[in-house]
């Protein structure tokens, strides 16, 4: 459809510019990219006749074209020649599409009274949008995921924590009008957008006959649309805002409002380093709307209409969780899995759960290798040997046929010390030895996700070793994961080029200070490695629920191992 419309708007002439054409277009390096027509410059030929600027002359028009999934520095400027001499041509003529939607995240923020500065609170979620879909037709889905902040009346009084008449009373009337001005502004998005596309489209139908010939005016239509919203987002309980991703609280001053435009697309208008933020206001005044009485308006609190929704549990990690409280609620004493200090579900659980023994049903029975009958048998997974280095690889997606998810529950693991006997087979040659070291473990990697099912973000967490001289890491057979790290300092005045490529000295300064105050700590040394940036990190952070990939290595390794990590001289 998107192909279609462009086609349909494809200009001839300079004067056939539209404002959201859609277009492929060379970039500086000659390579083709999808974008879209975000100004059209009226610029004045300025033709000089004996000495005299001619005002009559004929305005020279051009286009600016902002690439998809790039910043505004690499916008391109083109003259109706790069669309005649083909340095400019109908969407997706060269470039392809984009397979996975446009996602980004959308926080919850406000305002704190006392201190007078922002906060992020709530329930943060990811949204997906076509990414031909138009800012209007976007925003129409933002809104619509915004309502579910306003289903139910969760509002408590601060002094009793017990909801008074009168206060749910305004919450709820409140919350229940702002629903309602949501449907009007999504059903007024949806209509508008509906009618740019009908009417783009009978455009090039009009063409074909000249008598019949209408004009398609996109700067006419957003400016329809713009006057309708401004009567009615002032009535929200939030502002939808952009910002970026890694200032979700606007700190870096690039905070704009969300443009509900029908000539920008969603995915030439976001990208990766943006992010929606819910900036919700408080309500004080509409409790005038109410007959109460002066005393009543005094004790309505100022209050925001936000409620969190009802969550759904994973079913899986749920019922694994309940088979481990009692039925009064209190938590059963396992023996062999220790006490969470993060927090979530213990790796432990998770390791049971996958050595339990399994019935086998009639769908996946065992066939019996003497009678040669298919029988319902039971089987189990134990663990006969471990290796030096150890790697967990946990479940965070689940897909069926009708869904899919990432899994977001909190696995705790150990640093150090973590014990794999209980999970090896009793006849094992391992469980012979009475010397509990060689089951002994210490974590010294993770790889986290950052993201969702249709794309994300890795990051690894490393922990650092202190190296001799020559680079050489120091690993002793016998590491007892505690100690105190031995790294050099940096001396003052030294110059370094920081732990970034293209930092600035004042990062590289604050660098720096981090990581001497990490290297004079009596915590191992854990390192945070985001693409090209690398940071020190506490190992109370090392525990999160973004955990993928967990490395363990052994506390006792083998000689044959020692010496094939190990450097020669």
């Amino acid at each position: 459809l998107s192909k279609y419309v462009s086609r349909s708007l494809w200009p001839k002439t300079a004067k056939e510019f539209k404002l959201g054409l859609r277009v492929d277009a060379y970039d500086q390096r000659n390579h083709w990219f999808p974008g879209s027509v975000i100004e059209i410059i009226n610029e004045t030929a300025g033709d000089v006749t004996n000495g005299e600027k001619n005002d009559d002359a004929a305005p020279n028009i051009k286009v600016r074209v902002h690439f998809d999934n790039f910043s505004s520095k690499w916008d391109e400027v083109h003259s109706i020649d790069s669309f005649n001499n083909g340095r400019v041509c109908p969407l997706y003529s060269h470039a392809s599409p984009r397979s996975k939607p446009t996602e980004f995240v959308v926080h919850h923020r406000s305002i704190d009274r006392a201190s007078k500065k922002y906060h992020l609170f709530g329930q943060s979620f990811y949204l997906q949008c076509h990414n031909e879909w138009s800012t209007a037709r976007a925003g129409a889905h933002v809104l619509a995921q915004a309502s579910r902040f306003l289903e139910s009346s969760r509002f408590l009084s601060a002094e009793n924590g017990k909801s008074t008449a009168s206060n749910s009373k305004i919450a709820d009337r409140e919350r229940q009008e702002s629903q309602k001005v949501i449907a009007s502004i999504v059903e007024e998005l949806i209509k508008h957008d509906k009618n740019y596309i009908e009417s783009a489209i009978a455009s090039r139908e009009d063409g074909k006959n000249k008598e019949n010939q209408t004009t398609f005016d996109a700067a006419a239509m957003s400016a329809v649309l713009s006057h309708n919203l401004s009567k009615v987002l002032p009535l929200l309980p939030f502002d939808v805002r952009v910002t970026t991703a890694d200032s979700p609280l606007g700190t870096n001053k690039e905070e704009t409002p969300f443009p509900f435009s029908l000539v920008r697309t969603i995915g030439n208008y976001m990208n990766a380093r943006h992010s929606l933020v819910l900036h919700w206001r408080e309500r004080p005044e509409s409790v005038t709307n109410f007959k109460l009485s002066k005393k009543h308006v005094a004790d309505v609190p100022r209050q925001l209409l936000y409620v969190p929704p009802f969550v759904v549990a994973h079913k899986q990690s749920h019922d694994m969780l309940n088979k481990s409280v009692k039925s009064d609620g209190t938590p059963k004493i396992v023996k062999r899995h220790p006490s969470s200090a993060h927090g979530g579900m213990h790796i432990g659980v998770c390791l049971t759960e996958f050595c339990k023994e399994q019935q086998l049903d009639a769908t996946d029975c065992w066939r019996c290798p003497v009678c040669k009958v298919n029988r319902e048998g039971k089987q189990s997974m134990t663990l006969w040997n471990l290796p030096d280095l150890l790697t967990f690889h946990l479940k965070r997606f689940n897909a069926s046929s009708r869904w899919r998810e990432k899994i977001t529950t909190k696995v705790d693991f150990p640093l150090t010390g973590l014990n794999m006997r209980q999970w090896c087979d009793p006849e094992s040659p391992l469980c012979e030895e009475n010397d509990n070291e060689s089951f002994i473990y210490d974590l010294v990697g993770v790889v986290n996700h950052y993201g969702g099912m249709t794309g994300g973000h890795y990051v690894a967490t490393c922990k650092a070793t202190p190296c001799t001289s020559d680079g050489s890491e120091e690993i002793a057979y016998s590491f007892n994961g505690a100690g105190i790290n031995e790294l050099d300092t940096i001396e003052e005045g030294s110059t370094t080029s920081g732990w970034r490529l293209n930092r600035s000295k004042d990062k590289d300064i604050s660098s720096n200070a981090a990581a001497k105050a990490a290297s004079k700590s009596s915590e191992p040394l854990w390192l945070q490695f985001d693409d090209d940036l690398v940071e020190p990190l506490p190992p109370r952070n090392v525990v999160s629920e973004t955990a993928y990939v967990l490395f363990y290595r052994r506390r006792r390794m083998h000689p044959a191992n020692i010496a094939k990590y190990s450097s020669l001289d």
